[in-house]
């Protein structure tokens, strides 16, 4: 058979198609630990602007590099070990919390029953269990405090990543490795690294904010709600509400609906400043993906890494449209390569640059 056989179009999409299913089981298969290096490299990337920050108040690469690694070393014990003791108390609170949603639902069932309307028609109501939320939420929770186990993990994947990171770059700003595959890949996440970085830090202080205004607003647990908060913000448009839903409901079951509806304009305030103010500052253009695109990867991710995946979903997404529209360009300027070994351009761009040179 010649080197050059020429497949039809059918299968080579068919062969295409198979190969896509094959690396898609593998990665389901590898789900639960490339979830954690996912996850890992993630963060690094939020965090990679520090050290050149810190080299630009005139710090050395190195000690930059060394500080950047104990602040994630030292703020990720910290941020697990008050997330433990947080989870704990959650799950420990949950029957009064139980005592609470049966109070909530019996007081809306009055509530309709008095304008006359008829709750033995809706079947959404009489599934309305606060039992069985509970217990939902007892399961969560203690998933939560299984994987924490697996954080100390993640963060020390996540220093030996921002190490790596610092590593190539200082490579890559010296001239070494020019036009290798790991430049290449450099470039190609450029975009994906400036989206991590810049949603990783407005996520942060927007975290910050919601959790000082939970501690003011006396929400139990509002670490564990920051923490989420800044993860649920690589999710866009959905993240702000599934992070809002949990401390305004623990608001309205410990102190009312006045404390849960400024809980709710509180988290408004502060994702409306970090969206609309602070972000565009350093994000020049949009993430140039659509509603339906996102909602599509949130369900195919999460399918494929699990929970984990809808956090990682529009960066693994971007990356893959980026990947693909470089190879497509690519695509579009083929080099041919002539007996000699050179690299010339191919006969039709010749011919067409010889045209306008006439």
């Amino acid at each position: 058979m010649n080197a050059e056989t020429q497949f039809s179009p059918t299968l080579r999409f068919l062969i295409t198609g198979a190969c896509v299913v094959i690396i898609i089981a593998g990665v389901k298969a590898a789900a639960p630990i490339l979830s954690t290096f996912l996850l890992a490299l993630l963060i690094a990337m939020s965090i990679s602007p520090l050290p050149n920050w810190l080299m630009r108040k005139r710090m050395s690469p190195g000690i930059a590099v060394l500080v950047t690694l104990l602040i994630v070393v030292i703020g990720g014990i910290a941020v697990v070990s008050l997330l433990g003791v947080s989870i704990t108390r959650l799950i420990q609170t949950l029957p009064a919390y139980q005592t609470g949603l049966t109070e909530l639902r019996d007081g809306m069932y009055s509530f309709l029953k008095e304008r006359g309307i008829d709750l033995s028609r809706l079947t959404p109501f009489e599934s309305l269990n606060p039992g069985r939320l509970v217990q939902f939420a007892g399961t969560f929770l203690r998933g939560m405090a299984q994987t924490l186990g697996n954080a100390l993990v993640v963060i020390f994947i996540t220093a030996l990543f921002l190490l790596e990171l610092a590593v190539i770059q200082y490579r890559l700003a010296k001239g070494e490795d020019a036009g290798s595959v790991l430049h290449r890949l450099h470039e190609y996440s450029g975009d994906i690294r400036k989206y991590a970085a810049i949603t990783g830090a407005t996520g942060l202080i927007q975290a910050i904010a919601n959790t000082i205004l939970l501690v003011i607003l006396g929400v139990d647990s509002a670490v564990t709600w920051g923490v989420l908060f800044f993860f649920l913000n690589f999710i866009p448009a959905f993240g702000f509400f599934l992070a809002l839903i949990p401390p305004a409901l623990i608001a309205l079951l410990e102190s009312g609906w006045e404390r849960a509806l400024m809980v709710a304009i509180g988290y408004l305030i502060v994702n409306f400043v970090g969206d609309n103010i602070i972000k565009p500052k350093f994000m020049k253009k949009g993430l140039e993906i659509s509603v339906l695109l996102i909602i599509l990867s949130l369900i195919f991710w999460n399918w494929v890494l699990g929970p984990v995946g809808m956090i990682l979903a529009v960066p693994l997404t971007l990356s893959i449209k980026k990947i693909l529209s470089q190879a497509s360009e690519e695509n579009r300027s083929p080099v041919v390569t002539s007996a000699g070994g050179k690299a010339r351009k191919a006969p039709e761009q010749q011919e067409t640059g010889n045209e306008k040179a006439h």
